[in-house]
């Protein structure tokens, strides 16, 4: 799903989509009905952090009705865009909340990050040394992008398979807001 973080999303699903010769859909949270993710194995969520570490208006809906849409066992990989420079003790907040929200919805997370390479001294997306997933940075950090977000999508990957899933590719979507 998508919303803030369309643009973020897009190439998170076409390149899951290239690895795993799969169409991965993207849905903006605002308008999609939660209780699809029921159809899919791997979830991504992705959260743009507003202002002062606040969720977008789609999450801003929606992060109550996770748990009601039952995530329990379900894989979810999450991303995050922000801007550490401008609000560095704020960054990445709502991805911190999404993940939150879709743990107590009984969510498998897989895909942390390292939070090496960023500059920002808070961030209630940070467990240990990690991200809870991908920090993306595009006010500050564009070059980065594309990379990053391949070396995680592969990553990800990496983790669903480890852990045991089918032969085959997982049936996938992209819900950012």
């Amino acid at each position: 799903m998508f919303g803030a973080t369309e643009a973020s999303a897009e190439l998170v699903a076409a390149e899951l989509a290239a690895r795993t010769a799969q169409s991965v859909p993207c849905r903006d949270v605002t308008w999609f009905d939660l209780a699809e993710l029921a159809d899919y194995d791997l979830v991504v969520l992705g959260a743009a952090t507003w202002n002062i570490g606040q969720l977008p208006y789609g999450w801003a809906d929606k992060l109550a009705d996770l748990e009601r849409f039952g995530l329990s066992g379900k894989t979810v990989a999450l991303f995050g865009t922000g801007d550490q420079v401008g609000y560095p003790d704020t960054y990445l907040d709502a991805l911190g909340m999404v993940a939150d929200a879709a743990r107590d919805a009984g969510a498998v997370i897989v895909g942390s990050w390292p939070t090496a390479g960023y500059a920002f001294t808070a961030s209630r997306a940070v467990e240990g040394a990690r991200f809870v997933g991908l920090a993306l940075d595009d006010d500050n950090q564009p070059d980065l992008t594309a990379t990053r977000i391949a070396d995680w999508v592969h990553l990800v990957l990496d983790e669903v398979e480890q852990a045991g899933s089918r032969g085959s590719a997982p049936s996938m979507i992209a819900v950012p807001g």
